[in-house]
This record gives structure tokens, sequence and C-alpha cells, in this order.
């Protein structure tokens, strides 16, 4: 009996340790509902390797061979057809050796070639990448699936169940057909290979209602729901827990209420990895559980030995609450004094605070004002700075160099006045334009030139028509152009120029009047600048200081205000605690009254403290006896088989690398999908 119990114990922590290793298969539910489009066996089997978690093996970079068995089966989970996908990962440049059990094999997605040879290797020519290659097999299965109905607790096929109303069950039952002999402290013992089987099947809501599973999930998604189940064939026997009432289930059960059923396709993943993946050196649950009942038994001696002191100070409470009692009733006589004196001092306080307030006012309108006046001498300093800067500027502008001797717009002025009177003058004058001999023998042997080229392609009795030579017409063309050019270009340049100088004559009339008025104009503007220069260097001189002023005065009307601010704020702290102890004298003289009565109530429950601290102490004792103490004695040398099993068995899953067949020392995964076929 004793043994017993220890055992359902360890089933319990068991089961502490498969929870903990689930705890991240769960973020796969949002997942599933969001999926519309995609085919149902594609959704299906999705989820269900949501549930076992991804594999990241053969990420490190070494050679790493992972496996896909795809099994084809009748709705009740007979096998059909078994076709392996194989992934070879990070495979070395070259020629590389591989072992495979395969049939009919095919490169399913590279170039990549290879030889077979008789006893089951692959002799294959690498590039480097991954190699994916598929094949089939004839071989059983390490799991079985097998898929029963009941409608109204009644067997039927999967055919007789098609369009039947009713109460139905479907049954999934998995049978694990893989054992080893492994070694358990020191004794060979025969254990299952840890698979984990999860299932997956969609079912429409418009015709199951009330759906439930024993071991898994519901995931609704409006027009259907997707259940998923989780199954561990053999766990119970490799824990020895046979005899125990424990449930580790090894098979899922849903039910439905079902109109015009359906039978639908389901997917069934098998892998013997999770266990492998669950991290077990985390979980104190075994290696530290005999310690901490060694821990728990002291800490429960601990608290036998303190509940027998409470019951003793409990005696002395009892004793010191009637002296607390004749302390009450002697203050009780003393309150009404207390209470005057604090409406005194509160009355006092009140006026003090009045005037503070007051103070903390007026100081904040000073600081405002100062702040105002410091930003308004500002503005009007850079205002000065700004104008002084411009008629520097001017000065210089109008001597072109800083200089009263004036060269720059002064002088400008002059020189316009001057050039404007030459222009006039010039223009009064009669001249003629004519070209020079050597212009006019330049421009008319050019034109004689083209006309020679003219008449080269003119016929020669043209000319003889005309009573010449060609020749002598040639000749003659210099003197004719250069006379041409003589009286055309003389008497036409003489014409235009006549007529330009009467128009420019007649438009510079006005500024050869106004120019000389312009330069003293221009005089005059440069003395009052200078004039306006020198006040307002006067005048940027004296704004520095006031603004340096305006600072000052800003600064202290500041530090008056927060130091108000901080008087203001301390007494209005003070006001608020006097009026809070002046309310508390009126209470003090009714709390005063109160405690006096409530002290012998006091005393009276400290002698019912002390009686029922008597009771805990003799209560923890017979907990230490009764529980604890049995508890202790029920995990000696029991818990070393446990941690022992446990490691056996994931040997076992880091051992299940391949179905169809893998190259010793090379690692690899193996998974199983099971796809049973629906009816229609």
């Amino acid at each position: 009996m004793k043994n017993k119990k220890a055992k359902k114990v360890m089933a319990g922590s068991m089961a502490v340790v498969i929870a903990a290793g689930l705890a991240g298969t769960c973020g796969y539910y949002n997942h599933a509902s969001e999926v519309q489009a995609e085919e149902d066996t594609e959704v299906l089997q999705e989820t269900a390797e949501q549930v076992l978690g991804d594999s990241d093996t053969g990420d490190d970079g070494e050679f790493y061979k992972e496996e896909s068995v795809y099994v084809k089966a009748d709705a009740s989970g007979h096998p059909m057809k078994t076709t392996v996908t194989e992934w070879l990962k990070n495979p070395e440049k070259g020629t590389f050796e591989d072992s495979t059990e395969l049939n009919d094999i095919k490169n399913i997605k590279g170039e990549e070639s290879f030889n077979e040879g008789t006893d089951g290797s692959l002799q294959w020519q690498s590039e480097g990448n991954d190699i994916y290659y598929q094949g089939t097999i004839d071989k059983e299965l390490p799991v079985d699936v097998k898929v029963s109905y009941k409608l109204d607790g009644e067997s039927i096929s999967p055919e007789e169940l098609e369009g039947k109303d009713g109460k139905l069950e479907i049954h999934f039952e998995y049978e694990n057909k893989s054992k080893e002999t492994v070694d358990v402290n020191g004794k060979n013992v025969e254990m299952y290979t840890p698979f984990t089987m999860v299932t997956a099947l969609m079912l429409p809501t418009d015709g199951y209602k009330n759906v439930t599973i024993d071991n898994g999930k519901i995931i609704s998604d409006a027009d259907k729901d997707i259940i998923v189940g989780v199954a561990f064939p053999g766990l119970e026997e490799n824990m020895n827990l046979q005899d125990l009432d424990v449930d580790i289930p090894d098979s899922v059960t849903i039910t439905a209420d079902v109109e015009d059923a359906s039978v639908e396709p389901t997917i069934t993943l098998a892998s013997a990895e999770l266990l492998n993946e669950i991290d077990l050196d985390n979980i104190d649950s075994f290696d530290d559980l005999e310690g901490s009942i060694e821990q728990l038994e002291d800490a429960t001696n601990q608290l036998v030995e303190g509940s027998k002191s409470a019951a003793d100070g409990a005696k002395e409470l009892a004793d010191g609450s009637k002296t607390l009692s004749d302390g009450v009733n002697t203050l009780n006589d003393k309150s009404g004094e207390l209470a005057s004196g604090m409406n005194t001092l509160a009355d006092g306080v009140n006026a003090y605070v009045g005037g503070v307030s007051q103070l903390a006012s007026g100081s904040t309108s000073v600081a405002n004002g100062a702040a105002t006046l410091k930003s308004g001498v500002q503005t009007v300093q850079a205002g000065i700075a700004s104008a002084k800067a411009g008629a520097d500027q001017l000065v210089a502008g109008y001597t072109g160099g800083g200089t009263e001797t004036g060269v720059g717009v002064v002088t400008a002025a002059q020189s316009i006045s001057d050039g404007i009177t030459a222009l006039n003058n010039t223009l009064s004058e009669n001249t003629s334009l004519t070209l020079s001999s050597a212009q006019e023998q330049s421009i008319s042997g050019m034109a004689y030139q083209m006309a020679v080229k003219s008449v080269e392609n003119i016929p020669e009795d043209t000319f003889t028509n005309l009573g010449t030579t060609k020749t002598d017409y040639i000749s003659n063309l210099s003197g004719q152009y250069e006379e041409l050019l003589k009286l055309q270009f003389t008497n036409t340049m003489n014409q235009t120029a006549a007529t330009v100088k009467s128009t420019i004559k007649d438009n510079i009339q006005p500024i050869v009047t106004g120019a000389p008025a312009l330069a003293a104009g221009v005089k005059q503007l440069y003395a009052g600048t200078v004039d306006l220069q020198k006040g307002l260097s006067q005048l940027n001189d004296g704004s520095t200081s006031l603004v340096q002023g305006t600072s000052d005065l800003y600064e202290g009307a500041i530090a008056l205000q927060q130091g108000a601010a901080k008087l203001n704020e301390r007494s209005s702290l003070l006001s608020t605690g006097t009026q809070s102890l002046k309310a508390g004298g009126s209470q003090l003289t009714s709390g005063v009254g109160q405690l006096a009565d409530g002290a012998g109530q006091v005393a009276d429950g400290a002698s019912a403290l002390a009686d029922g601290n008597q009771q805990l102490s003799d209560g923890m004792a017979e907990y230490k006896e009764s529980a604890i103490d049995k508890l202790t004695e029920l995990f000696n040398g029991d818990i070393q088989n446990v941690t022992s099993r446990i490691d056996a068995m994931k040997t076992l899953s880091r051992n299940y690398k391949s179905f169809a067949g893998i190259k010793d020392g090379v690692n690899g995964s193996t998974k199983f999908i099971i796809e049973t076929e629906g009816i229609d």
C-alpha cells in the first residue's frame, strides 16, 4: 500500500514534466483559425506540426538527414501506400554516401545524380546544396492508428455512417510497436520508443454540434471546428504505472451531436523527438524532490516548535493586556485639556498662513513684470544694434571705403554728371562715317570671290550673247564691286549715324540738366548719414548697461517668487496639519473613551488567543506525525527509479533517427504523417 502511494506521487510528477514540455506548443490556435483558403489537409498537417513544434536540427552546419514518412490510409486507418521524402542537409561538395531501403527513388528538387548499390547504398554527386529525394517502401510502421465510429452507442462502419443523424463517437486508438531493451538502474528493461501522436481533423459546424474531446483541444472557426488530440502510446508502461490510477492518454475520443454525418479526412503526426526536446535538466521535480521532502520535514519541525512558542507568548499577552487597560483609563481623564490647547494653536496658524499666501501672490506679479521688462529691453537692444550696423554700411557705401574724400557713391554721382556732359558735347559735333582704303579692299575682295563662284558654272555662250567673254566679265567684277561698296555703304552709314545721334541727344537732355543737382544732393545725404551713425553708436553703448540691469532685476524677482512659493507651500501643510490636529483633538477625546472600553475587550481576547494557540500547537504536532512523517517515508529509495526511466526514454528518442534507413554515424530524425481518407 505504501509503495502504491509513492508511485502515485511519481506519476503526478511525470504529468508535470509532460505539461512543462508541451507548454510552448499552444501558439497554433490563432494561426489555424486564421487559415481560410488553404486545402483542409494542409491546414490539418500544419496544425499538427505546430503542436509537435519546429525542429532546428541541421542548422549548425553539420550533415543531417531529415525524413518524412507519408502514409495514405483508408477511413479506418489501414495503410494503403507509404511514400518517404528524405532531406539531406548541408552535404559537402563532391561524392558522398547515403543509405536507404526505398524503392523507385527520384530527385524531386535538384539536378544531382546518384548511383544505387546492391546493399541499399546511394552514391550522390553533390554541388554542396541540400538534396531532396523521394521513394516508396513496403514496411510495417512502428505505430498504427485505428479509427472507429459509434452512432448512438452502436459500432458503425465509415461507409454506413455517411448521412446519418444521432450521437456520434469517433475513437482513435494508437498502437506503439517499436520496443527496445534498455538499461534502467543496472537492469535490462524492455521499453517503447516514446512516440507522441497528434491527430487533427476538421468538422463542419453546421452538421456537428456539442463537440467534445477527452485528450485535446477544439479550435472553433465559425463554419468549422479544428479538433486536435494528443496521445503517448506506451508511456504508461515505460513509467511502470499500469497498476495505478494514472491518466496518461494513449487514445483520443471525440463526441458530437451530428446531422447528415460526413466522414472527414484526418491527419496524424507521430514523432519520437518531443521527449528529447523537453529540457528535463531545468525541471527540479525529480533530482531535487527528495531533498525538498527533507526540507519540508525540517520546516514542519520548526513550525511545530514555533506553535509552542506562540502558545507561551499568548499567555504573556493576556497578562499585559490588563496593564494596557489601566493606562488607557488615565489617558481618558487628560484628553479634554489636550483638545482645548489644539484649538488655540489652530487659530494662530491660520492667521500666519493668510499672510504668507498674500506674499506669494505679490511675488509672482513682480516676477512676471520683471520677465516682461527684461524681454522688452533685449528686443530694443537688438533693434539698436541692427540700426547701427545698417548706418555703418550706408556710410561705407557713400565713401566707397570709409574715407571722407569720397570714392564711392559721392564720387560716382559726380562722375555720372561729368560723363553726361561729355556725351552731350560729342553728339553735337557733325561727323560722318567712312571706310578706310584697307577696309574697302577687304570687303570688296570677299564680294568679288563670291561673285566669281556664282558664275563658274554658267555656260560660255551666255556671255557671248551679252557681247563679252566669261574671262573679261570676271576681270571687271573687282572694280565694279569696289565702286558699288563705296557708294552704298558710305551713304547708308552716314544717314544711320545722323539718325542715332539725333535720337540719343534728344533723350539725354533731361539727364544733362539733372546730373549736377544729383551730385550735390548725394553729398548732403552723405553728411546726414554720418551724423546718424554717430548717434546710433552712443545709443548702442548705453543699451548694454540697461540690459544687464534688467537681467539682475529679473533674477532677483525669480528668487523672491521661489522663496515665497516654498514658504506658502509649507504654511499650507502647516495649516492642514493643524486643522487635522484640531479635529483629532475632538476625535481623541471620543476615541480614548472607546479605547478604555476596548481595553477590557482586549484583555478578554488575549485570554481566548492563548487558548487557540495551544490548540494550534497540538494540531501541528498531529499534522507532522500523520502527514509529513509518512510522506518522507514514502519517497525513500523510489525517486532514482523515476529519473532513470526518463533518461532511458530520452536515449530511445535520440536513437530513433530513421524509418527507411540511415548511414552509421549520421544524425537524423523522422516523423510520420498518416492521412486517413474521407468518404464523400
